[in-house]
This record gives structure tokens, C-alpha cells and sequence, in this order.
């Protein structure tokens, strides 16, 4: 049975260095390899919020940097683009928004913080939620995709349990 992935952004980098002749950088050798041995079946899917992060880097790059942006741009506009729509928002992405809540929002009744300052009450850290990445992984939900990152998203997995599969492809 093949899959179909929706890539987050931090995987975009790689794989335009994957797709050129000879990749120098280990992680795009590894992600190259990887692409080679998915199943043809397999689709790989760009997010919406991928492509407004990456215009964002562009629209506030260095000149120096832009071109490289540029090509990662290109890379995410030659897969298809899932939007956020409102069966995305309505379903999944605040059923996993309310699960966070429930696991990790301030119990103590002070203001409640942005989600991206909830601390795990067990570890007492910082969760480091990204609300664009909430939005990926929404997406992927709604779809049925397995969500490839190379963030160790452990906050967002604890919620979505076995609904949803995450893979990082650069590492092992």
C-alpha cells in the first residue's frame, strides 16, 4: 500500500539540493535516496503555509539569499498545494488545537499564553509549538498523509496518537 506525504517546510531546502545532479550537502544525499526508494504511487504534497512561509523568507531575505529562496519556491509550486479550507479548520485543526489545550495550556488560571509559550507540565520545558506547523499537520489529518518533517514535533504527536503518521527523512 503506498502513502502520499505532505512535506513540511524545513524538508523544502533539502530537497532542491536533492533534485540537482550532485548534492553536497549529507542530508540531501540522504533525503535523495529516500525519494528514490518511495513507492511510484506516492505523492508528494506541498501545504499552503509552506508556500507563505518561504514567500515571507523571500519578501525579508538579503539580496544574497533570495535566489537560493527562490529555488525553494519553485520546488514547493511543482507539487500540489493543499489549501486550508474550512473542512481543515473546522475538524482538524481545532480538534488538535483543543487537544493541546487540554494536554498543555496553563491550568493555574493566569491569562493563557500563546500556544507557542505552553510549558509540558511534566518536563517543565517549553513545548516549542509553531502554530504553522499545527496547521501542517491539520492539514495532513485531514488528508490522511504522513506529515514529513524534520522538527521533532513531540507535543503534536502526543495529541494526534496513531491518527496520523510523522517520518523524518533525514535522519535515521
Amino acid at each position: 500500500m503506498s502513502r502520499d506525504y505532505l512535506l513540511d517546510t524545513n524538508i523544502f531546502g533539502y530537497l532542491t539540493e536533492a533534485n540537482e545532479e550532485s548534492p553536497s550537502r549529507s542530508e540531501a544525499v540522504i533525503l535523495k535516496n529516500k525519494l528514490d526508494n518511495i513507492p511510484k504511487e506516492s505523492r508528494l504534497l506541498c501545504c499552503s503555509i509552506s508556500l507563505g512561509e518561504i514567500q515571507y523568507g523571500i519578501n525579508t531575505a538579503s539580496e544574497k539569499v533570495k535566489p537560493n529562496l527562490q529555488k525553494v519556491l519553485e520546488c514547493i509550486k511543482s507539487l500540489p498545494i493543499l489549501p486550508i479550507d474550512e473542512k481543515v479548520a473546522e475538524s482538524a485543526y481545532s480538534d488538535l488545537r483543543a487537544r493541546l489545550f487540554e494536554k498543555y495550556a496553563p491550568k493555574d488560571g493566569k491569562k493563557r499564553k500563546r500556544l507557542e509559550e505552553w510549558i509540558d507540565p511534566t518536563t517543565s520545558k517549553i513545548l516549542g509549538i509553531q502554530e504553522n506547523d499545527l496547521w501542517i499537520v491539520a492539514v495532513a489529518l485531514t488528508f490522511n498523509l504522513t506529515v514529513v518533517s524534520n522538527d521533532k514535533m513531540e507535543a503534536l504527536k502526543a495529541v494526534a496518537g496513531a491518527e496520523i503518521s510523522f517520518e523524518d527523512w533525514l535522519n535515521h
